[in-house]
């Protein structure tokens, strides 16, 4: 317990991530009875910001799981400003008794204030290791479709490591990184990365919580970023 309150410390004051990001390192793994909902909250320390999102989702079965997502941001005119709403389809390739599991996610988000629609296609990758070790890498490319001036390809990823303690705790780090589009891939020349700890655990049978931060590793990634994120099943 006492490591466990340490590293809780560490997360939430951890020193120097995209500004107010909600994202997650997400896994291919479908549960047949997957049905819930969850509300995400992220804390931008630099310029005093927050962004919220609350998404419901349910699978369809033990492959395909289904997703909506609405997100709010803090701009300058407005603390509860809308950013999207996002449809998402997860599909799970992989037999269950495998260590190694892949699957797919299709988005389609629809962007306030004049920004740019998206569609995304990500191949999600996940390793089951000894001792409730986990890894997971996820290859996103994002397209604009409303936006005429860009019909780039976006590439980005992100990568989680983590170990499940035998009280059922989960302790790990996630990293995000922006590879750039077709017209130039590079990844710390210009583009942002960043990486944080995080814990979460199993509030109840029905709720469970994740705490964590982001620390920039490029000048254009924010410094010093607060994540929580609380869901409930049914």
């Amino acid at each position: 317990m006492r490591y466990l309150c340490g590293f809780t410390i560490w997360v939430l004051f951890a020193i120097p991530a995209l500004a107010q990001n909600t994202s997650g390192v997400f896994g291919p793994v479908v549960n047949a009875d997957d049905h819930g909902v969850q509300y995400r909250a992220a804390f931008d320390f630099d310029d005093d910001s927050w962004s919220q999102r609350f998404h419901y989702q349910k699978a369809l079965n033990g492959d395909l799981r289904l997703r909506g997502i609405i997100a709010t941001r803090e701009t300058t005119s407005s603390e509860m400003d809308f950013d999207f709403i996002r449809a998402e389809a997860v599909w799970q390739v992989t037999p269950d008794s495998r260590n190694y599991q892949s699957g797919f996610r299709f988005e389609g988000r629809i962007r306030g204030n004049g920004r740019p629609d998206e569609v995304r296609a990500n191949w999600i990758n996940q390793w089951s290791l000894r001792n409730g070790w986990r890894a997971r890498a996820i290859l996103m490319n994002t397209l604009q479709v409303a936006d005429k001036t860009n019909d780039e390809l976006d590439f980005s990823g992100r990568f989680g490591l983590s170990r499940q303690t035998e009280s059922g705790v989960r302790l790990g780090v996630h990293s995000f990184v922006d590879f750039g589009d077709t017209g130039g891939i590079q990844v710390f020349n210009g583009n942002t990365a960043e990486i944080g700890p995080f814990i979460s655990f199993n509030v109840t049978d029905q709720i469970d919580l994740y705490v964590g931060t982001l620390h920039g590793l490029t000048r254009n990634a924010a410094d010093n970023q607060f994540r929580v994120f609380v869901g409930r099943s049914f």
